[in-house]
């Protein structure tokens, strides 16, 4: 019978009657609706887990899982040149535009004095509406004061400095390690606070001399990106 809970759950689910974050009915509502055991119930949701389907919070229910994107780390691409090679929409929601001093870990990888003004971008990046990240930038002033007064929800940044203003990129420098969200971080990413997150810290540098202009935070939930990369020996 645990056949029959998984088959009529995964049609809905493919059908679009429970959509990505939505919660699918309870162990008790479907023990009712199938006259079946919690057991039966719960291998029913388990296979569901295992096929990727739905996401399970011990205390909180089962959820249909979010659209996973893939995006490769062995060139530098952008956000959205990333989800276009998908055939998904991106989009951005802009939350903070500002000219502030530059924090000690933005001032040593933008090459400028502590304190230093720098402009400072807070945006979700959304992949066919669902957030995928959130990305804390600061660009050198001189660069920056510029980008503010673009369309920052449809552009990205990339192709503002490249094909706006002329300015080609040599490159970017990555760190990638893990961490959770805390609890703005969830909030604007619509996961719970203690999530898992893959936090990169991105500066991008300007052909031909490698001048750092931009460094980034970028907090992606991880259960919604996988990245890939090949090495060569």
């Amino acid at each position: 019978m645990h056949a029959v809970v998984r088959a009529d759950l995964h049609e809905a689910i493919r059908s679009g009657r429970f959509k990505p974050g939505d919660q699918v009915p309870t162990e008790p509502q479907l023990m009712e609706r199938f006259q079946v055991s919690r057991t039966t119930v719960r291998r029913g949701l388990r296979d569901l887990e295992t096929m990727g389907l739905i996401v399970r919070h011990p205390g909180r229910g089962s959820f249909v899982t979010r659209p996973t994107v893939e995006a490769r780390l062995d060139r530098l691409t952008g956000f959205v040149e990333d989800m276009e090679a998908l055939g998904l929409t991106a989009t951005a929601s802009v939350e903070l535009v500002e000219t502030a001093p530059a924090p000690e870990r933005v001032a040593d990888a933008l090459r400028c004095a502590v304190g230093e003004p720098v402009v400072h971008i807070e945006r979700v990046r959304l992949a066919n509406g669902t957030p995928i990240s959130f990305d804390d930038s600061y660009f050198v002033r001189s660069l920056g004061s510029r980008v503010a007064r673009e369309n920052l929800r449809d552009e990205p940044f990339y192709s503002i400095l490249e094909q706006k203003y002329g300015t080609p990129l040599a490159g970017a420098d990555h760190v990638i390690r893990a961490g959770v969200a805390d609890q703005r971080v969830a909030g604007l990413l619509h996961l719970a606070k203690g999530d898992p997150v893959l936090l990169l810290e991105r500066t991008s540098c300007l052909a031909p001399d490698r001048e750092p202009v931009l460094f980034e935070y970028l907090h992606v939930a991880a259960s919604r990106v996988t990245y890939r990369l090949s090495l060569d020996r």
